[in-house]
């Protein structure tokens, strides 16, 4: 009897370990696995971002922009707040070549008297100037040009009828080389020009003369500040784009002011200018031994009249509206101008009746008579 009990308490006994074991065992963990000892994730490489291309059709400014070409070309902060001058050009074949005028912003070409013509150049950074010749004198409808730029208008001496209307004009800023008391300061004469061309074809000036004229008017109380530019022309975003694109073929634009005056342009594809011509030869900038080129040609038609008098003089009639072509890149397109009154801006627009678009770069305005023949080739 004692034996069996001790047998159950031996079994018991064994029972409770094994048990115990057990229990030990199910409350055991693997040892955790250094970190050192883990394999590391790696990322897939992805590929790097390519830097942004600049658009190279896209104006980008590097600098202050020429309100009346849209370039950048190192124009100051002083001519920028500053009119532009508008210097009357003799343009008769006896006083060629002149000078200077490759430098100018915008030409504008118009009849004078006897079927000739002279030029009004534009210059918004006139103190770039070199040497310009040769200086002629005033004509009303020049003046209104000017004055749609908002410009100081140059000239040496003047018509009756341009004196008449300097007189009622308050509004016209001009430095005069014959009333003005400015030869001899602004004005002078070369001697070579005078000899070879004649006395009326030698006067000349620089952008040094020119600035020191304009500070003077300055100290007198004239207001030269200009920080909104009358442009006239609206220029593209994009290096391509202007409104002669998808026009008709211009190679060759041939315009007729007179039996004796028929300049041309020639549009040169790997400069993308018109060369200009005339008198039958290239026409030069003889100070800078250079042919004059435009990106833009516009030819208009305006109202031409002969006035009565003794000198043969003619009159263009600047204000209302009328029609024109704009050419640039080989192409073009009909336009339509309109001037509300001499001292307003003078504004182009195309077919659909938006402003024109132009590219950036110089122009040559040709103001031709209403039905004088234009030539498109």
């Amino acid at each position: 009897m004692k034996n069996r009990f001790l047998r159950r308490g031996l079994a018991l006994a064994l029972t409770l370990c094994s048990l115990l074991l057990l229990l030990a065992g199910c409350g055991q963990t693997e040892p955790d696995t250094p970190d050192e000892l883990q394999d590391p994730v790696v990322e897939p490489d992805l590929p790097a971002e390519p830097d942004p291309q600049p658009d190279p059709d896209l104006f980008v400014a590097e600098g202050n922009v020429n309100p009346l070409t849209g370039q950048c070309d190192g124009i100051s902060d002083e001519a920028l707040t500053h009119r532009p001058a508008a210097v009357m050009i003799n343009n008769i074949s006896t006083s060629l070549p002149q000078w200077g005028i490759s430098q100018a912003d915008i030409i504008y070409e118009m009849l004078a008297e006897g079927r000739i013509t002279r030029l009004l150049a534009i210059f918004q950074d006139y103190s770039k100037i070199e040497k310009l010749a040769s200086i002629r004198s005033a004509r009303p409808y020049y003046m209104d040009i000017a004055q749609s730029y908002g410009a100081v208008y140059i000239h040496f001496g003047g018509s009756e009828p341009a004196y008449e209307q300097i007189a009622k004009r308050k509004d016209l800023i001009h430095i005069d080389g014959i009333k003005g008391n400015w030869e001899g300061t602004v004005f002078f004469r070369d001697p070579d020009r005078k000899k070879q061309m004649g006395l009326e074809h030698s006067v000349y000036t620089t952008g040094e003369y020119l600035a020191a004229a304009m500070e003077k008017l300055e100290s007198q109380g004239y207001d030269l500040n200009q920080s909104t530019h009358p442009s006239a022309f609206t220029f593209s975003e994009r290096l391509s784009e202007n409104a002669a694109v998808g026009g008709e073929a211009a190679n060759k634009i041939t315009l007729t002011f007179s039996e004796r005056h028929k300049p041309w342009f020639e549009y040169d594809a790997e400069s993308g200018k018109y060369l200009r011509f005339e008198y039958g030869e290239a026409q030069m900038d003889g100070w800078l031994n250079t042919q004059i080129a435009t990106e833009n040609v516009l030819g208009l038609r305006m109202k031409t009249v002969d006035v009565k008098s003794d000198l043969h003089l003619v009159d263009v009639t600047t204000t209302g509206s009328g029609d024109g072509y704009y050419f640039c890149g080989g192409k073009y397109v009909p336009i339509t101008w309109k001037k509300d009154s001499y001292n307003s801006e003078i504004r182009y627009f195309d077919a659909q009746g938006n402003d024109l678009v132009v590219a950036r770069g110089k122009t040559f305005v040709s103001v031709v008579t209403e039905s004088a023949s234009v030539v498109i080739e």
